[in-house]
């Protein structure tokens, strides 16, 4: 009888170490995966992906709602990068993340005020404020800026920085809380919400000590 027990918990390590091996080396590759990620170089579509989302989590840590638009739906966005709900107002937002030896012309202000007023004609959200806002990494034209101030477009510059906590840390429904990756699936669909025990947070090594796991989508 005995020998069966130490049979049977022998077992029971077992598993429970093959388990704890496997969720180790998934997050460590995990870690491997968005570290690469961050050091490699990205093409100039994605560094205005990373853009937009590095915009769009300065928003949401102010607690806002934010639809990543042109991540969702590449181009056929309408020049939408971010739609951002804050009180009773809405903000469309174009970002360029673009080198010093560019600048932002006129145009470019023209589309976005064109695309804040398509959307402010065709949306339902009734009783909100709709407003548009432009950022990039360089500066604007003087035309631009000009035409900016007749339309009541908003400029910012805003550096890019590559480092901001980035990992999305969800808890679901069921209880489960998963981590994910911005190349993961689902990672632009989801909104951090704070009181729910959600987070962003830079490491993997940071999401694992508070109880999340590699999302199993992945």
């Amino acid at each position: 009888m005995k020998i069966e027990l130490i049979i049977i918990l022998l077992i029971v390590i077992s598993i429970v170490l093959f388990l704890v091996i496997r969720w180790f080396n998934n997050d460590r590759r995990a870690q491997r995966a968005l570290d690469k990620y961050l050091n490699s170089s990205l093409s100039s579509e994605e560094i205005g992906r990373f853009y937009e989302r590095y915009i769009g989590y300065l928003y949401e840590i102010e607690g806002r709602e934010v639809i990543y638009h042109g991540a969702l739906n590449g181009g056929a966005d309408l020049g939408r990068d971010l739609i951002v709900k804050c009180d009773d107002k809405i903000f469309i937002i174009q970002t360029k993340c673009w080198s010093k030896n560019k600048r932002i012309q006129e145009k470019h202000i023209f589309q976005l005020y064109g695309s804040m007023t398509h959307y402010k004609l065709t949306s339902r959200n009734i009783g909100f404020s709709i407003n548009s806002v432009f950022y990039t990494t360089t500066e604007y034209s003087e035309v631009a800026k000009s035409a900016a101030q007749v339309l009541g477009v908003g400029l910012k510059t805003k550096s890019l920085n590559r480092s901001y906590p980035m990992i999305k840390c969800k808890v679901f429904e069921n209880g489960n809380k998963s981590y994910y990756l911005p190349f993961d699936p689902y990672y632009d669909e989801f909104r951090i919400e704070r009181h729910r025990g959600e987070f962003f947070v830079t490491t993997v090594k940071e999401a694992v000590a508070m109880g999340f796991q590699r999302s199993k989508s992945v």
